[in-house]
């Protein structure tokens, strides 16, 4: 079921409904009941993968909370990764060996059993990995309710495309007995109508004229490749971030308080910072469980330096078992080594030269640096191979001409008419104002703060938006596929 859709609208209606209706006691199992029914929507064999999965994570957890010890959560941990190496990663590692060995010389075919990857898997297996590690280090106790267990890793509102919120956050908010709150369930619902309006207005939008680059590139050059790259990382922002505001504020509507994703990304003045910002349930995953473990940045210069990069990797292969996924991971790890390797040179340069690192010359110099840099590095993860994106980094500036007449050039060529073009001026803008308006504050809060009138123009405006600009006839967030 795409959950950008009136089905889906009609689905969490019914749960809404019930579960406000239903006692406390119920709850609990009308989570799991409707997690399990919209799963299914996706096949049975999923779910029946999905239901084995839980199962083994539930039972792995009462083994280590009956005897802790390595081992056991090595074990835990091996059969938790199986579903996600067998259906994701089995047929990337054959053909990267089978490659390997035609560059050796001895070419041999590679075996490919190109089974469907399960929808969320690699979602889930994080959420399995959290729970036993985290029952392991004795920060959440052994659950031994199987269904709020199988809620906590597979609620229907994250299961897809996150956020993850592990569970040692969302069970103790799943046995907590509650009351509808007015307050929060408008704030919540402000939160949709903004995620929506990413979503369906902006992203959408932007992905009629990516997607047409990404098939075929070949056609285009120089300045329009430079504006359809902009196109695209602005699209996955809106279109992700959209996905997330949508999520929590139905989980707000249900009294649940999901991850935050989402933090004003492109205002970031670093890499390091922009990850702080982006994707944050899963950055901070990475870091608590695969950073850390690996030593972090205690074990001296070099292994500090191989830490970061091999996390960045990790990330890329958890984003997508390809290449262009791996390079995108890899360009990440590079940026973040090489700003950790620079860090105090820069700085000596800067007080040498006496330039205020905080100045604004200096804050909007540093962003604009870290958004072309991410920027660079989404052509790789919006590219289905690395072909195209070699065609689109190599013909960046191919026949560039900063001109006005170059630029119109461009625009035709995208098949951007004026009218489109002046729309996604008004969209870019708005996008800016609301992270700079609700930077490391939050819409909610942000929005919750001003007057009732005000947040009445605000949210009539994104309706408004809606109803002209959007289509609410399907579609997942471009996260779906990982």
């Amino acid at each position: 079921m795409p959950v950008f859709s009136f089905a889906f609208f009609g689905f969490f209606a019914a749960v809404f409904a019930l579960y406000w209706l239903a006692p406390h006691r119920w709850r609990m199992g009308l989570l799991f009941a409707a997690s399990l029914g919209f799963y299914a929507l996706f096949g049975l064999s999923y779910t029946l993968l999905l239901l084995a999965c839980m199962a083994g994570c539930w039972a792995g957890g009462l083994w280590l909370g009956r005897g802790r010890s390595r081992a056991r959560l090595a074990l835990c941990v091996v059969l938790a990764l199986a579903p996600l190496f067998l259906f994701k990663y089995l047929d990337f590692l054959a053909g990267g060996l089978a490659a390997l060995s035609g560059l050796l010389g001895a070419p041999f075919s590679a075996p490919y059993l190109k089974w469907a990857q399960p929808v969320g898997v690699s979602y889930y297996t994080f959420q399995m990995i959290s729970y036993l590690v985290d029952v392991y280090r004795q920060k959440t106790a052994p659950e031994k309710n199987f269904f709020a267990c199988g809620v906590s890793l597979s609620l229907f509102l994250q299961v897809t495309s996150g956020p993850l919120t592990r569970p040692r956050e969302l069970l103790p908010q799943l046995r907590r007995e509650r009351a509808f709150d007015a307050a929060q369930g408008v704030a919540a619902a402000q939160l949709v109508l903004l995620g929506l309006f990413k979503k369906i207005v902006v992203a959408d939008a932007l992905a009629y004229y990516t997607k047409a680059v990404y098939h075929d590139p070949t056609r285009l050059y120089g300045l329009s490749l430079i504006v359809a790259a902009l196109f695209y990382t602005v699209q996955i922002y809106a279109d992700f971030s959209g996905y997330t505001d949508m999520m929590r504020g139905f989980g707000g509507l249900l009294g649940l308080e999901l991850a935050e994703n989402f933090n004003a990304p492109y205002l970031s003045r670093s890499v390091k910072e922009f990850w702080k910002r982006w994707h944050i349930s899963l950055s901070s995953w990475l870091m608590e469980y695969v950073y850390i473990p690996l030593g972090g940045s205690r074990a001296g210069r070099p292994r500090y330096y191989f830490n970061l990069f091999f996390t960045f990797v990790v990330s890329g292969l958890w984003h997508g078992a390809s290449a262009p996924m791996l390079v995108w991971g890899a360009l990440h790890g590079a940026y973040m080594v090489v700003g950790a390797a620079t860090l105090e040179p820069r700085r000596r340069a800067c007080r040498a030269l006496r330039l205020r690192r905080d100045g604004l010359p200096a804050r909007v110099w540093q962003t604009l640096v870290t958004f072309v840099l991410v920027g660079f590095a989404w052509i790789f993860f919006g590219a289905p191979d690395l072909a195209t994106a070699g065609y689109i980094v190599t013909h960046l500036f191919t026949g560039f001409v900063p001109t006005v007449a170059h630029l119109k050039e461009s625009l035709v060529l995208l098949g951007l008419s004026a009218d489109a073009c002046v729309r996604f001026a008004v969209l870019f803008a708005a996008l800016f104002a609301v992270d700079l308006a609700a930077r490391d504050r939050g819409w909610r809060a942000w929005l919750s703060a001003r007057r009732p009138w005000v947040q009445a123009v605000i949210c009539y405006l994104l309706a408004a938006a809606l109803v002209f600009w959007g289509n609410l006839g399907g579609g997942n967030s471009m996260y779906f596929q990982f």
